[in-house]
């Protein structure tokens, strides 16, 4: 699983999912992580090829958490 840093705005998510369109990277579910901070969300993913999706959204930008930032929320 991933922890995915999104701007807690609408459209927030769609331009994660932009970032991975296309790039044969599946969702296999999602949810929300009732976490906010400096207007952010963290949603928490389940990718079919988590390494795939974690180096496409490091190509894009996207703050991904650590174990450890995860587990200190």
């Amino acid at each position: 699983m991933v922890a995915v840093v999104v701007p807690d705005r609408p459209g927030g998510l769609a331009g994660i999912l932009a970032a991975l369109r296309g790039r044969g990277i599946n969702v296999e579910y999602m949810y929300a992580f009732v976490q906010r901070s400096e207007g952010n969300a963290v949603l928490i993913f389940r990718f079919e090829d988590t390494d795939k999706a974690l180096q496409e959204l490091r190509a894009a930008d996207i703050r991904t958490l650590s174990d450890a930032e995860v587990q200190a929320l």
